[in-house]
């Protein structure tokens, strides 16, 4: 009975209309009435999408390297995956097999409507990778830096290839509409690359056309999602629909995918965002994902001479934009591996590493401003090609400051080192157990950190702990239990709701400080205060209810630590603890990169009895 209970009070969380309209849409699925929304076509073969063009001058050549290297290893049968793996797959690849898991697609050959969720073939992500063209933008910009023909003529064998394949409307690769989207970014990103953005091949524009046909039709699904399915979609209709207009070739629908893009994105932009930036998705990676998606539909708006969006529309972009930025460390250019990550590169004008922020920040201050964060460098590559230069730029004065976004996150800065932390607030789902979770910076290393998310579906055979589960994150667990249950993959119940959160404070004998709490649904009550002063950082627990026992958690960043009695010591400091805690350090793991895992060290404290725990950690100066 209180399963049932969770179950539908968290449906009502999720919106009545939402889950209507989700329940129609599988019930429209399982009769086969969608499916006549989608006919069954077959591409034109053989004909080339990008025409050559006269190779650039002026890119820098401190730059040509990476691109280069890159697109070679294309030429030599490897692709990149998740921005981070590059396995052989042969100089054509198949478009159906999982190269992690080697396996193959077993129903390629049936229409996307009658395809499962999940299949024998493992993880759908690792059939959907090479299918998002992010190897389109790499091949056009080998091509167009360097003039060797055989980078063009690579990329038009794959894409004939791919739509050989991939008959429309058949296949996994049409079963989600984010996914079609991320295509057409990259086909008309390339266009851009080539200098054909207003004089395109008609066989690239048929293919363009075919997957905003797609999008358009099942737009409503990915509305529902409340995430950026429907960011990313509407943006695709929106650019895709005028680009197609500009074309000189004649295509029904353009305007109406226009006007319904144009319509969503604001409308999306709105809801989902709060005033300070924060995004639905609890996630770093998929904020940043936001943010790219914004830039493609205000840089195409420029570049094609539409009206300009709301003013609501730029202040929430500028939140955006705002947000990520006090979330990325100055040092590296990193994040917090926060919320929920699946190799999502969006912007990929640039040859910067996964985990570098710095080029979507400047690209976004560049085309919404024409101002920049950061001194030139690597992470200027996408304004070069979005022909906007970075050097003509007035940089921004921003110096970095203790910050609380009413979201769901506390940012405390001190001279050498910083912390996120991240609190209940959730109008939309949660994906992590992750309340309370302390995060913490220095000089650049994130020595706390978050565990990541590894895979959406990793195979059974690997014995790994939950990314996403409460006992991955440097917070508080009662009696094992996670602080929120899980329904299914993608879905927490009981959505936690705070008893206090409180602003940041500081006092001449503490330093800067902040606390919050909240009652668990068994009654069990985690009161969290963290406090800083120059390289002291302190965490004080209060724990209290009916539970038998808590443990507390940190990850640590892989390094050589000793204990002393109490104290555990490492190349960056100490931490200290209540003399006769007890307390274990373990092997555990944590992922930065989607599918990717490394060893990390986890300190596991565990409290028999209601009281106050006190955790302190001293950086070395």
């Amino acid at each position: 009975m209180e399963k049932l209970y969770i179950l539908i009070h968290t449906l009502l969380k999720l919106g009545v209309k939402n889950v209507v309209y989700v329940i129609w849409y599988r019930f429209s699925l399982k009769l086969g009435i969608r499916k006549y929304f989608f006919p069954v076509k077959v591409f034109a073969l053989n004909e080339k999408l990008y025409l050559p063009c006269e190779p650039r001058t002026d890119y820098p050549t401190f730059w040509e390297n990476d691109v280069l290297k890159a697109a070679d290893r294309i030429l030599n049968g490897e692709f990149q995956f998740y921005s981070y793996h590059w396995l052989k797959t042969g100089a054509v690849p198949d478009w159906f097999f999982n190269y992690f898991d080697k396996k193959l697609y077993s129903n390629a050959h049936l229409h996307w409507t009658k395809l499962p969720d999940f299949s024998d073939a493992g993880d759908i992500k690792n059939i959907w990778e090479l299918s998002r063209f992010d190897w389109i933008v790499t091949l056009s910009k080998a091509y167009s830096i360097s003039g060797r023909l055989d980078y063009l003529d690579n990329l038009n064998l794959l894409l004939n290839n791919w739509k050989l394949k991939n008959p429309i409307n058949i296949g996994p690769n049409w079963k989600c509409g984010q996914e079609a989207s991320i295509r057409v970014f990259n086909l008309i990103n390339a266009s851009l690359v080539l200098d054909q953005e207003y004089k395109p091949t008609k066989s690239l524009c048929d293919l363009i056309y075919e997957h905003l046909q797609r999008i358009n039709s099942n737009i409503l699904y990915a509305i529902a999602q409340e995430n950026n399915h429907g960011t990313s979609e509407a943006t695709a209709l929106f650019i895709g629909g005028y680009w197609l207009k500009r074309s000189g070739f004649d295509y029904p629908n353009t305007e109406k995918f226009v006007k319904n893009g144009r319509k969503w994105l604001e409308n999306r932009l709105e809801w989902l965002v709060e005033d300070d930036g924060s995004f639905s998705q609890h996630s770093v990676t998929y904020h940043r994902l936001l943010l790219d998606t914004l830039i493609y539909a205000e840089f195409w708006r420029q570049k094609l001479e539409l009206s300009a969006f709301s003013n609501s529309f730029y202040e929430k972009c500028k939140a955006v934009m705002e947000w990520l930025l006090a979330m990325t460390d100055n040092i590296s250019g990193n994040c917090p591996n926060l919320g929920a990550n699946d190799g999502a590169l969006f912007l990929n004008l640039h040859s910067c590493k996964y985990r570098d922020f710095r080029p979507s920040i400047q690209t976004a201050a560049g085309i919404f401003s024409a101002r920049k964060f950061f001194d030139n460098g690597i992470w200027d590559e996408a304004l070069y090609w979005f022909g906007r230069h970075s050097l003509t730029m007035s940089k921004i004065a921003k110096n970095k400051q203790s910050n609380f976004f009413a979201g769901g996150y506390i940012i405390l800065y001190a001279p050498d080192s910083w912390s996120l932390i991240r609190f209940p607030y959730y109008r939309f789902r949660p994906s992590h157990n992750d309340v309370f979770h302390f995060d913490l910076w220095y000089k650049g290393k994130n020595i706390i950190p978050d565990s990541g998310s590894y895979s959406y579906n990793p195979p059974k055979s690997e014995k790994l702990i939950d990314f996403k589960s409460v006992h991955a994150h440097n917070t508080v667990s009662f009696d094992n239990q996670e602080q929120m249950p899980v329904i299914s993959r993608f879905l927490l119940g009981n959505w936690i709701e705070p008893d206090e959160i409180s602003p940041i404070t500081y006092k001449s004998d503490e330093g800067q400080s902040w606390q919050g709490s909240y009652t668990d649904i068994r009654g069990n009550i985690h009161k969290r205060k963290v406090k800083n002063r120059k390289n002291i950082w302190i965490i004080e627990d209060h724990l209290s209810g009916n539970f038998k026992f808590a443990t507390i958690g940190f990850n640590l960043i892989s390094d050589d630590y000793s204990i002393n009695d109490n104290t555990i010591k490492s190349s960056w400091g100490e931490i200290r603890l209540t003399p006769g805690t007890k307390f274990n350090l373990i092997e555990s793991f944590a992922s930065d990169y989607y599918l990717e895992k490394h060893s990390t060290k986890r300190m596991i404290i565990t409290i028999d009895t209601p009281q106050n725990f006190v955790t302190e950690i001293h950086l070395k100066p």
